[in-house]
């Protein structure tokens, strides 16, 4: 039988859902951000003993040791290394694209941006340059402007599928779901099962309001072992909006302390128990919620 809050509430949920835990994001082509990095910081001058100074070496030596942070996924030391290499030759389309995208695993959008814009200006019809920088300007909140450089990125490489991932992140933040599952769903067609895609496409039936299809297609990520921390919280916040905060507590501890999870989801119980949020996810929508017989 149907869960009587899935079939009442899943709009409203989903509202919720996305004003509580989607800030943890959709990946950009398998490159999601990590919440929390202060834009602020330049990598490259951190003084971290995991990113140690770097301006005396060699081009060489710096590109071995970013290549090498970015194969291991230390992000911060790749953003430090391609950072270096991006100031000594701001114009190399190698060193910006990498610079980019390790500041996008960090979170640090801004200065991303920043050097999308220069590359950009210099290369225009390049499709890797295009791509980066679309994916950018989606991270950073300007889909409109995002889709125009991917839709052309896509158009020189129709099989990439971190384009197409991309375009549907964009897509959802327009709310435009059902063609941003089009493309989530073109992306698996290139590369089937990668949970990069799989965690957009759940994220984006959240968005829609489908919490069972949603939980279907994140369950089917989660059990990929390349899923991330943030696709099993992201399932996590599912199930409890639909009520399963056993399982819900069970998979946020996967990843997060005990007492810490266990405060999460008596956070979101509370929240879900609050009528005064289910007024603003209606004032959100722009017409009275539909009435639960419960």
């Amino acid at each position: 039988m149907e869960n009587e809050t899935t079939k009442f509430h899943a709009p409203r949920l989903a509202r919720l859902a996305a004003a509580v835990t989607l800030t943890s994001a959709l990946a950009l082509g398998g490159c999601a951000s990590t919440p929390g990095t202060a834009e602020s910081a330049k990598p490259a001058s951190s003084s971290s003993s995991s990113t140690p100074a770097i301006s005396t070496r060699s081009d060489d030596a710096v590109k071995d040791a970013a290549v090498n942070a970015t194969k291991t996924q230390d992000h911060v030391a790749a953003a430090a290394y391609w950072g270096e290499l991006y100031d000594r030759h701001p114009d190399n389309i190698e060193a910006a694209l990498n610079y980019s995208r390790s500041l996008r695993q960090i979170g640090s959008i801004s200065q991303a941006a920043n050097a999308m814009q220069r590359v950009y200006t210099l290369n225009p019809d390049n499709a890797d340059v295009l791509a980066e920088y679309g994916k950018v300007l989606a991270a950073s909140g300007r889909p409109d402007q995002a889709i125009g450089y991917l839709s052309r990125a896509a158009r020189q490489n129709p099989k990439d599928w971190t384009i197409l991932s991309a375009e549907g992140v964009a897509l959802d933040q327009m709310g435009r779901y059902g063609e941003a599952q089009q493309k989530y769903n073109a992306a698996l067609a290139i590369d089937p099962g990668n949970p990069s895609v799989l965690a957009n496409l759940g994220l984006s039936y959240v968005l829609e309001g489908n919490l069972d299809t949603a939980e279907q297609v994140l369950r089917k990520a989660v059990a990929d072992p390349r899923a991330t921390a943030s696709t099993r919280q992201n399932l996590a916040i599912v199930l409890g909006l639909k009520g399963n905060f056993e399982e819900a507590t069970r998979l946020a501890r996967a990843d997060l302390p005990a007492s810490v999870a266990e405060n999460n989801i008596a956070y979101l119980k509370e929240m879900m128990n609050q009528p005064a949020i289910w007024k603003q996810m209606e004032m959100l929508n722009g017409a009275p919620a539909a009435t639960s017989t419960q």
